[in-house]
């Protein structure tokens, strides 16, 4: 069930005018109503609208009471009569849409709080939310529409573009933000990277001179770190995804479209491609390259380069196949132990 306390009532919409929104071919016993909402396969009732995302849910989905089911062409065969079937070749996908037209992102009013500091030569652009207590110091640009949520700090010199939205207990500096970018609370951007050289009597620190470049429509999760480069940049490309708890060091490159799921960390001066994809707590190591689409595990430990379009796994990280046939040859080796013992 969809808390009304934290989401507004969906947009009430025909089945037949969403499937032609979101391009839906509409299959079954048609019946034309006015969608009241979504919930799962499970909870769903005659006026609702759900999907079918993960096979696993197969028998919630030959179950359901949903009015109208998002899904694939191939398992048309198990929706029940009373569901009118909203065809799309990928069902998650067909949802998401969906979600976009239904409940549209909620529009606040543009405003400047009187709590927030905003230095004299800081420049806002036009329909801004400013919200408490947030700091704005000298020569920031602001560029339009943008959003910047309680407690934020930009420090000087940053430049955030038009329709960005910072949400609360952000700090930003030594950045440049593109257009549309979304930074989750508690991120932390443009930090001094870990340049610590230890000598034996004391600990020399290399001072970072480098910036944060972030391209348009990227997305930085909460609590995340990108540190500043050393001397040249730390460069994050084009919708690129990054979930919450990611330390990114300095100098690293991240190629555009690229997917960094939870507590990835990756140390200086490596380049990522594009299309790469580093699963929960992968850890990369530094002056690497890691090519165009390769895939790493999760908790995979990247210690050398990775070719474009490889999948590895495993620490070290190898050949998925490879570390498949290390951890079969494993739990075998441990079986035929025991059953020595």
């Amino acid at each position: 069930m969809i808390d009304r306390n934290f989401y507004e009532e969906p947009k009430r919409i025909k089945v037949s005018q969403l499937a032609a929104i979101c391009g839906f071919k509409l299959v079954g016993e048609i019946r034309d109503f006015e969608i009241s909402g979504v919930a799962t396969l499970k909870d769903a009732i005659n006026d609702e609208l759900s999907f079918l995302g993960n096979n696993k849910y197969m028998d919630n989905l030959k179950n359901t009471l949903a009015g109208a089911v998002i899904i694939t062409e191939a398992n048309l065969k198990h929706l029940p009569q009373n569901s009118v079937g909203l065809v799309y070749a990928n069902a998650t996908i067909g949802y998401a849409k969906a979600l976009k037209i239904m409940y549209p992102d909620e529009t606040r009013s543009p405003s400047i709080c009187s709590t927030a500091s905003i230095h004299e030569t800081a420049k806002i652009g036009a329909n801004c939310r400013i919200e408490d207590h947030v700091v704005l110091k000298e020569n920031v640009e602001i560029g339009d529409c943008v959003t910047i949520g309680s407690n934020s700090i930009i420090e000087k010199g940053c430049k955030i573009g038009s329709g960005c939205k910072i949400r609360h207990n952000v700090t930003i500096s030594h950045s440049i933000l593109g257009d549309n970018v979304l930074v989750n609370s508690g991120a932390r951007i443009g930090e001094s990277g870990f340049g610590i050289i230890p000598t034996g009597k004391e600990m020399v620190f290399v001072k970072q001179l480098g910036r944060v470049i972030i391209g348009n429509r990227a997305r930085i999760g909460a609590n995340t770190t990108i540190d500043r480069g050393s001397i040249q940049d730390t460069v994050i490309g084009d919708d690129v995804v990054i979930d919450n708890l990611v330390q990114i060091g300095h100098n690293v490159t991240i190629g555009e479209r690229s997917i960094l799921v939870a507590q990835v960390g990756i140390a200086g001066s490596t380049k990522i491609g594009n299309d790469v994809v580093l699963a929960g707590q992968v850890g990369v190591s530094g002056h690497i390259e890691i090519g165009d689409r390769a895939i790493a595990a999760a908790k995979s430990g990247i210690a050398s380069s990775v070719e474009a379009g490889k999948i590895v796994g495993g620490i070290p990280a190898v050949d998925v196949d490879i570390w498949r046939r290390q951890a079969a040859f494993l739990k075998m080796a441990v079986t035929k132990r025991k059953q020595m013992k």
